[in-house]
């Protein structure tokens, strides 16, 4: 009852106007999952069954196309549907904001600390939130073991999307050979970071006019032995993963966790959705690996699945994600007059 009057209310803010719904393989992230998943699976496909269904004005706009600009200016509404380097890390955000084209989730500032890996691992420490010790950038022409990361480590590109530009590195001789496959895929900036084994935990935050709330986690449950880019575009014998509401934390662990969601999105003033992802190790220890300030809306994934079990309609998401953008322009017009 509270998702169809929530649904009811979103649907009377958005009715007249014209929303964009922007997506295209402006990244890497963006293009490798456009390639492994058939369209009728894409986000695109149901968030736009979604708008088409309450009767809203949707469009889908590639942010690809060299006429996106006089495009996306027709529109009243942009709905980022974007991810990795280009629609996620702020320089699309700060185009829309030149433009003044208001747009689902987070602004400049949130977007590029979210896609920079280490400059979010400073966020988690100036929050006492535990993260993994890391290298610092790397030398990639003569790349050494640091003496500060343990082994196995994982190597990671700093601005990598999601799964995308991880190498797990074994041993010191394995660190030159995986660089170099991240260098030929076009990432230039890398560190090294202590692998932690553990459970897998994702704290999901819906940010509303009532300000952020963070919804039930999420374990991520597969065979693989870390959600790599192959597990997640399910191109691996061992990519079947589950997500489901952990019942055995304990409070303290499930309260560090939430905790730490809610100072994030806090502090970097995030609106629409962000999504936190930790590990919890042997000894009951949750530890901060990255934020996404565009979570993922395929209908199972982890934000529309916390959603769901926090009895919030996918309907009610979508619809809310864009409600909030026609709140906050109100507010601003209010301001400015």
């Amino acid at each position: 009852m509270i998702s169809k009057r929530a649904l009811q209310k979103n649907i009377h803010k958005l009715r007249g106007k014209k929303i964009a719904v922007v997506y295209g393989a402006s990244s890497m992230e963006d293009a490798a999952y456009m390639k492994a998943v058939p369209r009728d699976e894409w986000s695109l496909s149901a968030i736009m069954a979604v708008l088409n269904d309450c009767g809203l004005i949707a469009e889908h706009i590639d942010p690809t196309e060299p006429s996106f600009v006089d495009v996306v200016r027709t529109f009243d509404i942009a709905f980022l549907n974007t991810h990795g380097p280009y629609g996620e890390d702020g320089r699309l955000q700060g185009l829309l904001d030149y433009l003044g084209i208001p747009y689902t989730c987070s602004g400049v500032l949130a977007s590029s600390i979210g896609m920079d890996k280490l400059v979010t691992k400073a966020v988690f420490r100036h929050l006492d939130i535990r993260t993994p010790p890391n290298s610092g950038l790397l030398d990639l022409a003569d790349p050494v073991m640091p003496d500060n990361v343990g082994l196995p480590a994982m190597l990671k590109a700093v601005d990598g999307g999601s799964s995308i530009g991880l190498e797990r590195i074994k041993t010191a001789r394995d660190l030159s050979r995986a660089i170099r496959r991240l260098v030929d895929r076009g990432f230039h900036r890398c560190f090294l970071e202590e692998f932690v084994e553990g459970r897998s935990v994702t704290a999901s935050v819906l940010v509303t006019e009532d300000g952020p709330a963070v919804l039930p986690l999420l374990e991520c449950i597969t065979e693989a032995t870390f959600y790599d880019e192959e597990t997640k575009l399910g191109r691996t014998e061992e990519a079947s993963i589950e997500y489901r509401v952990p019942l055995d934390l304990s409070d303290h662990i499930t309260t560090s966790i939430t905790e730490g969601a809610y100072a994030l999105a806090t502090f970097l003033d995030c609106k629409g959705a962000l999504r936190v992802d930790y590990v919890i190790d042997r000894l009951g220890h949750p530890y901060a690996l990255e934020i996404n300030t565009i979570p993922g809306l395929q209908r199972h994934s982890n934000l529309p699945i916390a959603c769901k079990a926090a009895g919030l309609t996918y309907q009610v998401l979508i619809t809310t994600l864009l409600a909030q953008v026609v709140e906050d322009t109100e507010v601003l017009r209010l301001v400015s007059a």
